[in-house]
């Protein structure tokens, strides 16, 4: 099972140019506890001294590796590509069919050219 783990607390907030370095880690556990998992809210306590593997460090922000991040400031969450247009003000333009390749010339076209052929 792989879930994360925050080096920093809950309550503190993370202004853009910070990182939050996480850990994706894979905690072995037995199938009881793996059916529990499943079925609740995927949250479980951990017991005391139970070793984990890190399977990688990245920040929890904008999903930098931690080799790549400690160099450059956080530029905070990535969710340009959850946006169409431009920007969140902007919304993208329709993309229009090119002409004569419309559903309706398509069929006008079809019904035109069997009109001639049964005509």
């Amino acid at each position: 099972m792989t879930t994360e783990v925050s080096e920093t607390s809950q309550d503190e907030t993370t202004d853009t140019g910070i990182h939050e370095f996480v850990a994706g880690v894979t905690v072995p556990v037995s199938s009881e506890q793996a059916r529990r998992i499943e079925t609740s809210r995927r949250n479980f306590m951990l017991h005391e001294k139970t070793w984990v593997i890190a399977q990688d460090v990245y920040c929890d922000h904008c999903k930098l590796r931690w080799a790549d991040a400690i160099s450059v400031p956080c530029p905070g969450p990535h969710t340009e590509h959850l946006l169409g247009g431009n920007g969140p003000a902007v919304r993208a333009k329709r993309k229009r069919p090119a002409p004569g390749t419309s559903a309706e010339e398509v069929a006008l076209r079809q019904r035109s050219s069997l009109g001639d052929m049964y005509g």
